[in-house]
Formats: structure tokens, C-alpha cells, sequence
């Protein structure tokens, strides 16, 4: 796990429990002192459990209960080191919240940090009597007790409510070549009887704002029509009045507009796509290619199908381009193939799914190794200041490892500064009398003396 994760621990138990206690974890857990919660450092997953385990052994409660302490605090330690703005500002209410927490992990794992870490998966479905289920997935078995944490404190910090977690279901699933945790969890909003109009934790109940804008989108896009370019009408032709709602617009001007698109059937046959995808795969074609002979399922990791889809839809969705010839330098590359990410959209009341997307790139370098370039991107795309504002980022990233990496020689170098002098005080008592050796010990002066042994 990421070494941010050891350094929350750290902190938990320091300011709960004192120093002395988490220095006994850190012993028993058969960490030197210091290297125990290095915020840039990976550690595997035995190593953290190492520190769990002593964690639970040293403090004297179960392991469920350190996992679900730390889900809170983890929140906490979030929005104190400088990211209680962007959780605000995540979602009007839980259920949203809740929804975007795929989105936050890939982004903290990818963009911040660079760790490509396996990190769970969330799924959030609105029951009619105003519970929540989440379904929350993971490759690691047993952490699911974070979750509780997390989503309890999101609920009291954030949305000033209360929520009582119950696990409905925990079940092992099969997908492809691992094994994923699948939980099922109830979360009930407490009623405060004080409140003269409390929020409710879905947006279903009390975001008709939010709920109506959604809908208008989904309307607009349903009643999309696409003209093949043989179709089109001169501009000389008199035309039609469009009717009420419809908008038409030919799939040239689409794919220009969006160039990576990619819209296909529940079979996954395409049905149109982007101009950057044609000229990728100049042989694909309308009813006849498939999505998955083009692209490569990489996030979220389950198999690619129209229930997985359905499933996952309020999920980030990233592919990787497959068998793109020469438009990277080294196509055996698998770390330099171009990756798209974007999100699935549900048109004609779900006879097609549209995939709004765009490159999947970070950083000047990460452009320059696939042979792309920002021309390539639309100007309403955000990627654009994204790899522009991390070129600027990285400097200051790589300026904090190194002020680390000195910090950490610095102090490996005073306890060896700190053992060699204990070394010369035992030299010093073995060759020379007690007060002559405490005299130079303290740079003190001594007259010529004799002694007697």
C-alpha cells in the first residue's frame, strides 16, 4: 500500500495512544524506526498487515474495529493536510459522493501520486424507501470495515447527518484470473428530530434541481439524431422544420466535434465514432466491428459487457487502444500504449451507449512517448490543462522528494553520528580515568595529574 496510508496510521495512534505505544507497534511489527510510514514509499500488502496485526495486539482491540477507526480518521487526516475543499465539493449529497469515489481513486492513484495502485470499486443504488445499498468491491479481503469508517465520517463532516452502516451481504466472485470481495452494504439516514429540514442523503428525495438538469441532458442526447454524410442536405435544399426536441446534426460533424467518441449497441457492434478512431482503425466499421476488437477493458477491472456497463455506469471507464501500428514509438510498450478515459452514457432509452472520452495522458512526457500531441485534444477538453498544470507540478513533486530523501540521509547519519560517540565514551572510560575522561567529554582542561591504579 501507499506509504500515505502508514503515515494516517501513524498519526492515529500517536495522537490517540502517545508516541511510546506506536513506537512498541512499530517494534513488533519489525520496522526500523522512521521507515515505517514513508509518505512516497510502496509497501506490499504483508507489510501492512504486519503493522495492523501489531496494531491490534499492542491497543488490545480486533482487527475490525482498527480498520473501521482508521476509515474514520482517514477522513479526517484527508481534509486536514489540504483536501477538504475538493470533498465538499464532490457531490451535493451522499448518494453522489458515494458515486464519484471510483473517479476520486483513480485520480489520486494515476494523476496525484503515479502509484497505479488496486484500489476498490463503488457502486451506489437508491432504494424506494430512501436507503442506500452500496456494493463495494475489493481485491483485498477483509478491509471492507474501512468503508464503515469512511462513509460515516463523509456523512458527519460533510453532509452534517448521521447514517447507520449494516453489511447485507460479503460474497467472494470469480472474474477472470482473480478473486474480488464483493460487500453489500445498507446505509439508513438517522432521523434528526431538531433539524427543521434535514438533508436527505439522496438525491432522488431532495435534488430536483440537480435530478431535472440530468435528465434534460439525457433527453437532448436521446433525441440526437445522426445523419450519415450521404444523407446530409445541401445547403441550397430547402429544409424541414425540425420537430420539437430534435436536433439533427451528421455523424461528421459529431465525430469532429468529439473525436474519440465511440457509440455502440448492447451487442457491442459500433454504431458510429470519433474521427481520432477512424483514422486509427480505418478498417472499422458501422454494424460489423465490434468495440472489443478496438479497445481494451482496463478500469474497472470486470468483464467488458452491456450488464457490466449497467452495473458500473456511474463508473470511470478507461480502455487501452489495441494494435495501434506505429502511432507509438514502441507498440510492444504496454506502459506507452494510448489509454482513453471517459464515462458511458445511455441513449434512446438504452438502445445504445455512448462513450464520451478523451486521451488518457498526464504529462508532456507521457504525450511525447506516444506520439501525440496537444492539437490532437479539442480545446474544451480539460486533459489539456491538466498536462500543462502537472508540468509545472512535477518540478515541485521531484523538488519534495529530494528535500525527503536528505531529510531521511540526515537523520540516518546523526544516529550513526550518535553511536560513534557513544563508541568514543566507552574508548575514552576504558583508557583513562573517570574525571579526565569527563573533563574532555565536556572540553574542559586538566592539569597533569598522576594516577594511581
Amino acid at each position: 500500500m501507499f506509504g500515505w496510508i502508514h503515515e494516517s496510521f501513524r498519526q492515529l495512534v500517536t495522537r490517540k495512544y502517545g508516541k511510546d505505544i506506536w513506537e512498541k507497534i512499530v517494534h513488533m511489527a519489525k520496522f526500523e524506526l522512521g521507515t515505517e510510514s514513508e509518505i512516497a514509499h510502496y509497501y506490499n500488502d504483508d507489510e501492512t498487515l504486519r503493522l495492523v496485526n501489531s496494531m491490534a495486539n499492542v491497543i488490545g482491540i480486533p482487527i475490525e474495529e482498527i480498520w473501521e477507526a482508521y476509515g474514520g480518521f482517514l477522513i479526517q487526516f484527508t481534509m486536514e493536510t489540504g483536501w477538504d475543499e475538493l470533498l465538499r465539493a464532490m457531490a451535493p449529497d451522499l448518494e453522489g459522493f458515494l458515486d464519484s469515489l471510483d473517479s476520486l481513486h483513480y485520480f489520486i492513484d494515476h494523476v496525484v501520486y503515479k502509484t497505479k495502485l488496486r484500489g476498490p470499486s463503488f457502486r451506489c443504488d437508491v432504494q424506494a424507501d430512501g436507503t442506500l445499498l452500496l456494493h463495494y468491491y475489493s481485491k483485498r479481503s477483509g478491509l471492507y470495515p474501512i468503508v464503515k469508517g469512511v462513509v460515516r465520517e463523509v456523512a458527519r463532516r460533510i453532509y452534517d447527518t448521521e447514517v447507520v452502516m449494516k453489511v447485507q451481504e460479503r460474497k467472494q466472485e470469480h472474474l477472470d484470473a482473480f478473486v474480488t470481495e464483493h460487500v453489500v452494504f445498507v446505509i439508513t439516514q438517522i432521523e434528526n428530530p431538531n433539524s427543521v429540514q434535514q438533508k436527505s442523503i439522496s438525491s432522488k428525495a431532495d435534488s430536483q434541481i440537480d435530478l431535472s438538469t440530468v435528465l434534460f441532458i439525457r433527453r437532448r442526447l436521446t433525441a440526437l439524431r445522426l445523419i450519415p454524410p450521404s444523407q446530409k442536405k445541401s445547403h441550397l435544399e430547402k429544409e424541414e422544420e425540425p420537430k420539437e426536441g430534435i436536433y439533427e446534426i451528421s455523424s461528421t460533424d459529431f465525430g469532429l466535434a468529439f473525436p474519440y467518441h465511440i457509440c455502440f449497441d448492447p451487442d457491442l457492434f459500433l454504431e458510429h465514432f470519433g474521427n481520432f478512431i477512424k483514422k486509427t482503425y480505418p478498417n472499422a466499421t458501422r454494424q460489423e466491428t465490434r468495440v472489443t476488437d478496438l479497445l481494451e477493458l482496463v478500469h474497472p477491472e470486470v468483464p467488458f459487457s452491456y450488464e457490466s456497463i449497467k452495473y458500473y455506469k456511474n463508473s470511470l471507464f478507461v480502455f487501452r487502444l489495441k494494435g495501434l501500428g506505429d502511432i507509438v514509438h514502441n507498440p510492444t510498450d504496454e506502459a506507452k500504449t494510448v489509454l482513453l478515459k471517459g464515462s458511458m452514457v445511455f441513449i434512446d432509452e438504452g438502445k445504445y451507449i455512448l462513450y464520451m472520452c478523451s486521451v488518457n495522458v498526464t504529462t508532456v512526457r507521457e504525450l511525447i512517448e506516444r506520439n501525440l500531441h496537444l492539437s490532437d485534444m479539442q480545446r474544451h477538453d480539460g486533459t489539456r490543462d491538466v498536462i500543462m498544470l502537472n508540468q509545472s507540478r512535477m518540478s515541485q513533486v521531484e523538488l519534495n522528494r529530494t528535500l525527503e530523501e536528505t531529510t531521511k540521509k540526515l537523520k540516518k547519519m546523526a544516529q550513526e553520528l550518535e553511536i560513534e560517540k557513544q563508541k568514543t565514551d566507552e574508548l575514552l572510560c576504558e583508557l583513562m580515568p573517570a574525571s579526565v575522561a569527563d573533563s574532555l567529554r565536556s572540553g574542559k582542561t586538566m592539569d597533569a595529574s598522576q594516577f594511581i591504579d
